[in-house]
């Protein structure tokens, strides 16, 4: 009986035992899979997800690089001006929209290259309002910062809507819709560029166009290292500079 009880508490011991490892193992297990650490990671895109799945963040390869986002609708990424041409970043917001990001490439052809490289960010339920650029075509490239005013009242999303018809769109249609974006330009649906800050083929300058988009002032020093102020009409004329010996 005094053996009998002996193994049983040995028993006991080595059950005891066992659970505390197994918990151990488990634990270890699960907080391995909440956070990993990698080495070096080969992958063609990454998803950054919020709690319920919906991206905040995606870095990818061109061939995967998602397409415009807005109000839970995707869109091709040809419809945003090259992107299908580019590998980057894109940011989204909690509501799904995407808010900017940061794209690049450099291609070989067969005139020379072209390299881009792109930081943006964007205005709510609009595009993008500032942006630091490269853009090089080979014979001519700059770079700087620039700013835009986006309208209020107007989504994005009409104009993505409209893009999206124009993939597909042939003869009569196809006209009809380049007559809508035409008008919706020419209202101003799509914004205006008003200020440029930095190098444009060797001249370093500073942009400032009025609600129209047109050039208004003009501050610069070209590659002769002359140092120049331009004010400008309606019509680009200079009608005041300084120094006035330099017009």
């Amino acid at each position: 009986m005094h053996a009998m009880q002996r193994r049983l508490r040995i028993l006991a011991v080595f059950n005891a035992t066992a659970l505390c490892v197994l918990a151990f193992v488990a634990l270890v297990g699960f907080t391995q899979q909440d956070r990993a650490r990698f080495t070096e990671l080969d992958a063609e895109r990454i998803n950054i997800v919020d709690p319920q799945g919906r991206p905040v963040l995606v870095l990818a390869n061109r061939r995967l690089i998602p397409g415009p986002s807005m109000n839970g609708k995707q869109y091709p990424a040809a419809l945003a001006d090259g992107r299908d041409l580019v590998s980057g970043i894109i940011f989204f917001n909690e509501q799904g929209d995407e808010v900017g990001g940061l794209i690049f490439n450099g291609i070989l052809k067969d005139s020379g290259y072209s390299a881009v490289g792109h930081l943006s960010f964007d205005q709510w339920k609009q595009n993008q309002v500032v942006a630091l650029q490269y853009i090089d075509g080979g014979t001519s490239r700059r770079a700087g910062l620039n700013v835009w005013d986006r309208p209020t009242d107007v989504s994005l999303e009409e104009q993505l809507d409209r893009g999206l018809r124009m993939l597909d769109a042939t003869g009569a249609e196809l006209d009809s819709l380049r007559q809508a974006a035409a008008a919706a330009r020419e209202r101003g649906d799509y914004g205006v560029h008003r200020l440029f800050v930095g190098s444009r083929d060797r001249t370093a300058q500073v942009l400032l166009r009025d609600t129209k988009g047109r050039v208004r002032v003009r501050l610069y020093v070209d590659s002769n290292d002359v140092a120049q102020l331009e004010f400008l009409d309606e019509d680009g004329q200079v009608v005041a500079a300084y120094p006035a010996a330099a017009r």
